[in-house]
């Protein structure tokens, strides 16, 4: 019988829908986080969430054939180490695009309506109605700002369409199909922070991604502007973020993503009403859970009946010994 470890951090309703989906002849093992990770040794698939893993992670998993990321950032796996081992690792690419381009938007929303603030305050019994008017927005008209155009910054341009507002977008890639179909225009990084009412963060975590939001890049953007990052917390530096909050150089954040997850209890940014976070939600949801499951035991039945894995899906493919025939399909 054939195993599958499901490894890191999943809610006991996830775990319990992972043991139910696996396919017939399989076997499912709990290893919650790295201190299990000897459990990993006769394992053959591995379903990971948040938690890293390395080359040395695998170095006796002899029966190992595939790392399956729950997701689709994997900043914290050994992609390199492990290919070299002649593992694949695969992602759910898009699977999360839905579900975390609507949470962008609500960010932007409940910033721009101060729903946390009129929320908070009814519950107390002071009644806002007026308070908030002179500085609540409406999207309509506005121009968002969206650094990268993948599966999440597409369908978060794709919404917005519906709201009236002004889209631009810069990206490594050369998305001109896509824009000019979706009529959005490209620009400079430099341009889009000067010019966007709301900047919009959509690229994973990459060393040269690291603390693309800075400082200096924070003092380019409006007084009025507004931030949102639902990708990862150390695309943003989060002291500068603290700063330029509390001294107006921009107006708001919300924030999805964070530097350390869960942050400490007396983070900064908690004490400011003009940023909104959310505990990295932004793919979870019930309806979206199934989604992600079937696609995690689609590769896993992928690599067990020799069949090619998605292109978009194999992210390690250049540093495997032996490599994968691989198809382009969504």
């Amino acid at each position: 019988m054939k195993t599958i470890a499901i490894t890191g951090p999943f809610n006991p309703a996830t775990r319990q829908a992972l043991h139910a989906a696996a396919p017939e002849g399989f076997d499912v093992i709990d290893v919650p986080d790295e201190s299990a990770y000897g459990q990993l040794k006769n394992a053959d698939y591995i379903i990971i969430r948040t938690i890293g893993l390395k080359k040395e992670d695998l170095q006796d998993a002899s029966n190992m054939r595939l790392v399956q990321k729950w997701g689709a950032g994997y900043d914290r796996i050994d992609v390199r180490g492990i290919g070299e081992l002649n593992i694949p690792v695969a992602i759910c690419n898009g699977v999360n695009a839905e579900p975390v381009a609507e949470m962008a938007v609500m960010h932007m929303l409940a910033l721009y309506r101060h729903f946390l603030a009129h929320n908070t305050k009814l519950r107390q019994n002071i009644w806002t109605k007026d308070e908030y008017s002179p500085k609540s927005y409406m999207l309509q008209g506005k121009t968002v700002g969206i650094i990268g155009l993948g599966n999440i910054g597409m369908r978060v341009a794709r919404i917005l369409k519906g709201f009236g507002v002004n889209e631009i977008y810069t990206d490594i890639v050369d998305k001109s199909e896509l824009a000019n179909s979706l009529g959005i225009q490209v620009t400079t990084r430099e341009k889009l922070l000067q010019e966007s009412d709301i900047v919009t963060i959509h690229v994973p975590m990459t060393k040269e991604n690291y603390h693309m939001i800075n400082r200096e890049a924070l003092h380019m953007m409006k007084p009025s502007a507004i931030l949102i990052n639902t990708a990862r917390g150390g695309l943003v530096d989060d002291e500068a973020l603290c700063e330029a909050l509390r001294d107006g150089v921009i107006a708001g954040a919300g924030l999805d993503a964070l530097p350390s997850e869960p942050p400490a209890p007396d983070w900064p940014l908690f004490q400011m009403e003009n940023v909104v976070i959310t505990p990295h939600t932004g793919g979870n949801t019930a309806d979206n859970e199934a989604n992600m499951i079937g696609r995690c035991m689609e590769n896993i039945l992928r690599i067990e009946n020799r069949r090619p894995l998605r292109t978009r899906d194999l992210v390690n493919n250049e540093y495997l010994i032996s490599k994968l025939e691989t198809e382009d399909i969504l």
